[in-house]
């Protein structure tokens, strides 16, 4: 006998994966204008409908998800985008429901705020949500469907993601502007690397700017280490070393008043990839494609890269982003 499947609706999903993603039923109700009672009520009967528990509730502190709860959350949210894109489908000019993506932490500042504009104006009806994620979170978020396409650089996020290029951000040096090289036109990295460094360390970044003295044949001197790009900027434009960076802000003061040099480095041709990943195998929503347009028109201004899905390593021992092939490489490290 064939078994009956649970009675579920669009309208409880929906509250459940708000919910989830709000960490509270009152902040679901308020943003959906419907009653508290109303989503509370509707996730009671979602749960009893599949049998199990589907979220914790705590009192005072809003709501977290089961471990089922997760796993049901990442089938939902999924189901919901396929409905979106059903609902879309009937009208090529209109984007509808939620675009669940996200943007590299140090691109962010650059890039988050035009491209949220830019898709906003185009699709009104379209709920644009873009987290700022690590590098470490590209592939899991992906993966696990909580985003469907992220702008970010073109470091190794494994055989299971996709990297659209779309631009380049060469690489310059920055120092104070009393530092005996500010009046230079141009430095090497034989020559910084005699100097302390103050280094950009966010782990993937990381790796990439030590393959740069690595490829070099050069061992840089680290002075300091600190995962916040302003504050890396700060520490260099009161003299206690040079840094080395590939966003370039649209002045030169930093945020404490102070200004930097930013100097080309003549020995050193990598370029950093910019671009838009996402899960490989599958093809991109019509929501995630105009992301990815956006993105596109926006990066325009850089190089003029192919825009061909590529993986790119950020492993020192690997080719630097303008000497990758198109093959897959090893699993990240």
């Amino acid at each position: 006998m064939t078994k009956t499947p649970p009675n579920l609706t669009l309208a409880q999903l929906r509250y459940f994966v708000r919910t989830v993603d709000l960490g509270s039923m009152t902040a679901t109700a308020d943003e959906l204008f419907v009653a508290q009672s109303a989503i509370s009520a509707a996730i009671s009967q979602l749960e009893q409908a599949v049998g199990c528990s589907l979220l914790i509730r705590q009192r005072a502190r809003g709501v977290v998800p089961t471990e089922q709860g997760r796993t049901f959350y990442r089938s939902a949210a999924k189901i919901l985008g396929e409905v979106d894109d059903a609902i879309n489908s009937l009208d090529p000019r209109r984007l509808s429901g939620t675009l669940a993506a996200g943007c590299f932490t140090t691109l962010a500042p650059f890039y988050l705020p035009e491209v949220f504009e830019r898709i906003d104006a185009t699709y009104p009806d379209l709920d644009v949500r873009i987290a700022e994620v690590t590098g470490e979170q590209v592939s899991t978020l992906l993966l696990r469907r909580e985003l469907e396409v992220i702008l970010t650089y073109g470091f190794d996020y494994g055989r299971e993601i996709n990297f659209v290029h779309l631009a380049e951000a060469p690489l310059y040096a920055a120092v104070a502007e009393n530092h005996p090289f500010a009046h230079r036109g141009a430095i090497s990295l034989a020559e910084l690397s005699e100097e302390p460094l103050i280094l950009l360390d966010l782990r993937k970044s990381t790796n990439y700017f030590l393959s740069i003295f690595h490829d070099a044949h050069l061992s840089p001197r680290i002075h300091h280490r600190f995962e916040s790009f302003e504050v890396v900027r700060s520490m260099v434009a009161r003299g206690h070393g040079y840094t080395i960076l590939n966003q370039r802000p649209a002045h030169d003061l930093t945020n404490d008043g102070f200004h930097l040099v930013r100097l080309p480095i003549t020995d050193s041709r990598s370029l950093l990839q910019m671009g838009v990943a996402h899960r490989a195998g599958e093809p991109l929503s019509r929501k995630g494609e105009a992301f990815l347009t956006e993105c596109r028109e926006m990066l325009k201004g850089s190089t003029t890269p192919d825009s061909h899905a590529t993986h790119i390593s950020s492993d020192p021992g690997q080719p630097r982003p303008d000497q990758q092939t198109r093959a897959l490489p090893a699993d990240p490290h």
